[in-house]
């Protein structure tokens, strides 16, 4: 036999399941409607900011591009250097429409023709190497070259076409219009173009008069039957811009060619001229076309605001019907359910967002008025309310353990603060009677700068803001050189080309700290034998610092882990204080916006990499590299003059243990990093 249900609110939920399910049934169905054409018209901005605007300034670099190669070959000894720079333009677009193609976020039948056409114009772009060598190497003839850029431009057209699709008829029929607008637009490129090398060779090669004749005739259909399309006022401002100055100077001079030119003829236009002739007309053809994404957008938005009011209109009424419906089944289970739930409701906001919510206010330092925070309920004068009150007690008396762990933990701080403190106060002294690192006092050095390192972790590890000793900004070499002189078994450090880069006073500190502290731990997990490569150069997003070790090296999951603690430090863990070190790195790092990663080295061992932005470290534009050491001993001489010059700051704490593994020398053993 079914089993009967036995509460009252079982009964009511089933006597009006049916209802109610079909009601919401019904509500859901129409708002995944609505939300799925308004989702595909916001599409229409990651659309237009994604694939068809980069993929039209791609095309603009192209056609520039085609343009210079042109004027290049027509002429022996062309401006090269303009077609170089015109090439790290292009380069520079085809990079950013790569990168935000794969930002891409439509969906349905067309997104995915859309990446299809997207992965064909990667395949097309790899052909524009080949183009460039034969420019280069004059084996192109003016018509080859030409027709290679322009096969390339016909692909990134295939995408724009992909992309103009839209749920909105009105949307895509402006999306369509602008793309054909643009094609429309390749022919006056491929004009320009043709004209440049014609006038730059100061005649007319074989098949480019024809050619040139062809061009302007479809010019002259293609542009205004394009526009034709457009929505009215569109329409108009496209037709003002075509019988504008701009256009009917561009048609008297094709005008000029074509009546005082003739095949192998001169071109009859000076290349000045006719620069100075398209250079407007195609200024004012691609601005009306950035424009016509815009009101594409436009469209989109209004569509999409028609669609959110009917959502909200049946939406909520809807809603409001489901409402009703679950009040009048909650009325009709009585008083009794209606407190019990609001007892449940408070019990698991208690234990799943107040109480965390209330520990993380107060480990941050925050004060909390511990009977403002107090649970309140009322749930009337019988066993339920006393139950509630009960809950009320929990909660208080779990709010005053949390402030009394927290007042106890923030003197604690105090305590290590201060005495970190003194210990620096006295440790520098000591550095300063001990003089410069030479000689048999390089040991005692080392051994203090080590002693400060450790009180500066303390005044991390309780996050208070460190002194900072400094006479000013300082240059990298100058920072890793003298890092790397305080650091014991220094003479295994080898320093390599360091980039010419200065480093803010607010940041020689803590960078000083950083590097310290990845640089003595691969010397301390790498065999005595062995070298310690420290080297600076630039990179894409800023400069890198790198350490390599030849050492134990770390397992691939380990290197994972540890990554993931660097990118995202934690709170520290009394008992993983093993691992100090790769807390005050992380640490440090997220403070200044630097990111560390680890990566295998070749072979065995470890190199560890450092990204550091410009608010950490400036590049000297016109300086050369700082040369390298060409071995030990040279690095062991910079490192003295370095240490010599100027002393550091407190940097370095292993990040293991020191009964935990091997130590100096160790060729064996567990992670360098992790102590796993």
């Amino acid at each position: 036999m079914p089993t009967k249900p036995r509460s009252i609110r079982s009964k009511i939920v089933l006597a009006l399941l049916a209802p109610v399910v079909a009601l919401t049934a019904l509500w859901v169905m129409d708002v995944r409607a609505s939300l799925t054409d308004a989702t595909a018209l916001r599409d229409t901005y990651n659309t237009r900011d994604n694939v068809s605007l980069p993929c039209d300034r791609m095309v603009a670099a192209l056609q520039a591009e085609r343009t210079r190669s042109a004027e290049l070959l027509a002429v022996s000894g062309g401006d090269a250097a303009g077609l170089r720079t015109q090439r790290a333009a292009t380069d520079a677009a085809i990079a950013q429409f790569r990168e935000l193609s794969r930002r891409y976020r439509g969906s349905g039948v067309s997104a995915e023709i859309t990446r299809a056409r997207i992965a064909d114009m990667a395949i097309s772009l790899d052909s524009l190497t080949l183009v460039r060598a034969r420019v280069d190497a004059r084996e192109a003839t003016l018509t080859s070259a030409l027709s290679g850029y322009t096969g390339i431009i016909r692909t990134a057209f295939s995408v724009s076409n992909a992309a103009a699709a839209s749920s909105d008829p009105l949307v895509e029929r402006v999306m369509r219009t602008m793309v054909a607008m643009r094609r429309a637009g390749e022919l006056l490129y491929q004009e320009d173009a043709l004209l440049t090398g014609a006038t730059a060779a100061g005649r007319f090669g074989s098949g480019e008069y024809v050619q040139l004749v062809q061009i302007v005739g479809a010019l002259r259909f293609q542009i205004p039957t394009a526009g034709s399309t457009l929505p009215a006022p569109d329409q108009a401002r496209f037709k003002g811009m075509l019988s504008g100055p701009a256009f009917a100077a561009l048609r008297s001079a094709e005008d000029q060619v074509i009546e005082t030119g003739r095949p192998g003829g001169p071109v009859g236009i000076s290349a000045g001229v006719w620069k100075a002739t398209a250079t407007p007309a195609l200024g004012q053809l691609f601005a009306f076309m950035t424009d016509g994404y815009d009101h594409a957008v436009t469209f989109a938005k209004q569509a999409r605001d028609r669609i959110l009011i009917r959502f909200g209109v049946s939406g909520l009424l809807g809603l409001l019907a489901i409402v009703v419906s679950l009040v009048v089944a909650v009325h009709i289970g009585g008083s009794v359910v209606r407190r019990l739930s609001l007892l449940r409701t408070a019990a698991a906001e208690l234990a799943r967002r107040r109480l965390p919510e209330l520990v993380r206010r107060l480990r941050a330092g925050e004060r909390i008025d511990v009977d403002g925070e107090a649970l309140r309920l009322r749930l009337g004068d019988d066993e339920i309310a006393e139950v509630g009150a009960a809950l009320t007690d929990v909660h208080l008396s779990a709010v005053e353990s949390a402030a009394g762990e927290a007042a106890m933990r923030y003197d604690l701080n105090k305590v290590l603060v201060n005495i970190a403190r003194r210990n620096q106060a006295l440790l520098d002294r000591q550095i300063e009677a001990l003089g410069p690192m030479d000689g048999t006092g390089a040991r005692a050095h080392q051994l203090a700068v080590r002693m400060r390192r450790h009180a500066e972790h303390l005044v991390i590890l309780a996050g208070s803001a460190r002194s900072r000793r400094g006479l000013g900004p300082e240059s990298l070499a100058s920072i890793l050189a003298r890092v790397a002189g305080e650091t014991e078994h220094a003479e295994r450090v080898v320093i390599e080309p360091v980039v010419n880069a200065e480093v803010p006073e607010h940041a020689v500190a803590d960078l000083g700290h950083l590097v310290g502290e990845l640089l003595e731990n691969a010397i301390a997990f790498s065999a005595p034998d062995t070298s310690v490569r420290l080297s600076a150069r630039r990179g894409p997003d800023g400069i890198v610092v790198e350490i390599e070790d030849h050492g134990i090296g770390m397992s691939p999951a380990a290197i994972e882990e540890t990554n993931g603690r660097l990118a995202q430090p934690r709170e520290f863990d009394p008992a993983d204080s093993a691992r100090l070190g790769l807390f005050v790195v992380a640490t440090l790092a997220a403070q200044h916006g630097i990111g560390v990663t680890l990566h295998p080295a070749g072979g065995r061992g470890i190199r560890a990499v450092m990204t550091l932005p410009a608010a950490v470290a400036v590049p000297a534009e016109e300086a050369a590299p700082a040369p390298a050491p060409t071995g030990r001993s040279d690095a062991s001489r910079l490192v003295g003059m370095a240490v010599r010059g100027q002393r550091g700051t407190a940097r370095n704490h292993s990040w293991r243990s020191a009964g935990s593994g091997p130590r100096r020398g160790s060729a064996g053993g567990s992670s360098p990093v992790t102590g796993a």
